[in-house]
């Protein structure tokens, strides 16, 4: 395992040297790498695709959400620093943007690595290698370039697409090009994952010639799952096209069942293994996961949920879509046991967490801990729930401490799998009880849930009106499972929900549990009925959603400046 971390830091040196020579008027050392020389052994290839996995963010290794930035360095976390959502409530205030910024790693990284799949689909065919060997490669690249241009799209929308490498000096025309519609681009995403999924090595044939957890055909296959739901639902849902949308929803199943039908993977009797395990290889709910190592590379997440720092709690919202352990929502089972904590000591083992789904359970303390009411370590929450799902109890002091944190991350996971082919099913009108059975099923059984049943599925009064009974309760799984994982936010945008982020139709994403009355110290205080409330009036009034601006990101005013200087007609979203 050292032995890759320190490939994986010769790969992220290297590769920008080899960016940087593609002039003949670049001179550089005989001992540097250069475009013209490195192009000679399946190790240069391997060390060069080993770069990409920078990409994968996992705990990251600082404090900073992947929803926000994307540095390309690993920096930025998909767990729990992910907070712009309706299920935590971060200590500041997570609101939209008001104004274009001059720059984004959003916009420039995604277009660095694409160059460097295009690099390596440019020059592969040079290598003496076998060609089995090169149409893996090509895999490799055909992977990270659809994965790239998936996250442009999904956050500007039309953007520029080009799909060989280009020469800096010569090709100014075509790197100056007009944004692309959407639609072009992912179908283009579509093609490049398909193509990914044929050349690929297959996990056991990876394994062996490229090493234990890198991209394999099992790999495209989960990324092929992932974006396909997202375009399918996206274009349903915002472009109202239900024939482009029942394609990619059909393609997102197939791909589904390619990783299900393995046979290889399987859920881990307990949830919380696959979020604070020291080490994740041999992990069968895992497909791949971002390896961490004491004193190597580590995180910070622990160290943020374990400190007097203040943690970002589970909002009410976010607690109440939890289903008791009937299966039911709390409003209509009789085993909900109320939200009361014990006024003594604080403990909601007996009341909000008494009968509930265990990944609830498993993600919060037992104990009640906010501003004037810390805990015994000295912890508190904004909303009172201190979130322990990432604890590992086996950790020294220092390795707990933030950034020491040397726990592994999963980058994709089944549970995401089956959740894809659950709501992929249900939007298709192919959901039946055996769907459920494979894949909704699975995960409340370990969460000590009763089964769906599919023809007695709960009517929850909070059900929006547009959203079926069945498709409610299938998205409530979604967010249960994968709550802090970085999707929520996503989510809500290809649904066409960010009206969930307002709290004027949302009040509980801005209140978190009940407290004994005038015992809160947060920014709000408490409510009339005792719940803790994370932020003060004037507050909470600076979110605000805007439709349609706030379902696409904003180009960077430095880049539009850029293309209009070239002459490229280049227009900024609505509502920037």
């Amino acid at each position: 395992m050292k032995n890759t971390i320190k490939k994986l830091f010769i790969a992220l040196a290297t590769v920008p040297l080899i960016l940087s020579c593609n002039s003949w008027l670049d001179k550089p050392p005989l001992t540097q790498f250069s475009d013209t020389n490195y192009w000679t052994s399946e190790s240069n290839v391997k060390t060069f695709c080993l770069g990409f996995y920078s990409l994968f963010d996992g705990f990251g290794t600082g404090a900073s959400s992947s929803i926000n930035s994307n540095g390309g360095s690993g920096t930025e976390s998909d767990f729990y620093f992910t907070t712009f959502g309706d299920d935590q409530a971060n200590n500041a205030i997570d609101i939209f943007a008001t104004a274009a910024p001059a720059s984004a790693t959003t916009w420039s990284t995604p277009y660095r690595y694409i160059r460097l799949a295009n690099l390596l689909l440019a020059r592969i065919n040079a290598v003496p290698i076998s060609e089995t060997a090169k149409n893996h490669y090509r895999g490799v690249a055909y992977f990270f370039r659809a994965m790239e241009y998936y996250d442009l799209t999904r956050r500007y929308g039309d953007v520029p697409y080009e799909n060989k490498y280009l020469d800096q000096v010569t090709d100014t025309t075509q790197i100056w090009g007009t944004r692309t519609p959407r639609n072009t681009v992912m179908d283009s995403v579509l093609s490049d994952l398909n193509k990914a999924v044929a050349l690929l090595y297959p996990k056991s044939v990876a394994d062996t010639y490229t090493g234990v957890n890198t991209v394999n055909q099992d790999v495209a296959n989960a990324l092929k799952s992932r974006i396909c739901l997202y375009e399918g639902t996206y274009s349903k849902y915002q472009l109202g096209d239900n024939t482009r949308a029942t394609n990619y929803l059909t393609q997102c199943k197939t791909a589904s069942e390619a990783v299900m039908n393995t046979g290889t993977y399987a859920l881990n009797p307990d949830y919380r293994t696959v979020y604070s395990s020291l080490d994740l290889t041999g992990n069968k709910e895992t497909l791949l996961y971002r390896l961490y190592l004491d004193g190597i590379v580590t995180h910070s997440v622990i160290g943020y949920t374990n400190s007097s720092t203040i943690i970002s709690g589970l909002t009410k919202d976010a607690v109440d879509a939890f289903l008791c352990t009937d299966g039911q929502p709390i409003s209509l089972s009789p085993l909900y046991m109320g939200d009361t904590p014990n006024a003594t000591n604080l403990s909601i083992g007996q009341s909000t967490l008494k009968n509930r789904d265990k990944r609830l359970v498993e993600s919060v303390d037992s104990t009640l801990c906010y501003i004037r009411k810390p805990n015994a370590s000295g912890f508190t929450s904004t909303t009172g729930y201190r979130i322990s799902r990432f604890d590992n109890s086996t950790l020294t002091k220092t390795q707990t401490l933030a950034p020491n944190n040397p726990t592994d991350a999963p980058i994709f996971w089944l549970p995401e799998i089956l959740l894809n082919e659950a709501e992929a099913c249900v939007e298709l009108g192919s959901f039946t009880q055996t769907v459920a059975d494979n894949t909704i099923n699975k995960l409340r059984a370990r969460a000590g849930v009763a089964p769906l049943n599919v023809s007695n599925v709960p009517n929850d009064p909070k059900r929006d009106a547009d959203v079926s009974p069945l498709l409610w309760e299938v998205r409530r799984e979604r967010r249960a499972e994968l709550m802090m994982d970085g999707f929520r936010y996503w989510d809500l945008r290809r649904w066409g929900k960010l009206s969930y982020l307002n709290p004027t139709v949302k009040p509980d994403i801005f209140k978190g549990a009940k407290a004994p009355a005038g015992t809160a110290g947060s920014p709000g205080g408490q409510d009339a009925s005792g719940y803790i409330l994370p932020y003060s009036t004037t507050t909470a009034a600076k979110r605000v959603v805007t439709t349609p601006k706030n379902y696409l990101d904003p180009i960077p005013t430095g880049q539009l400046n850029l293309y209009q200087n070239h002459g490229v007609t280049f227009p900024q979203n609505q509502g920037w």
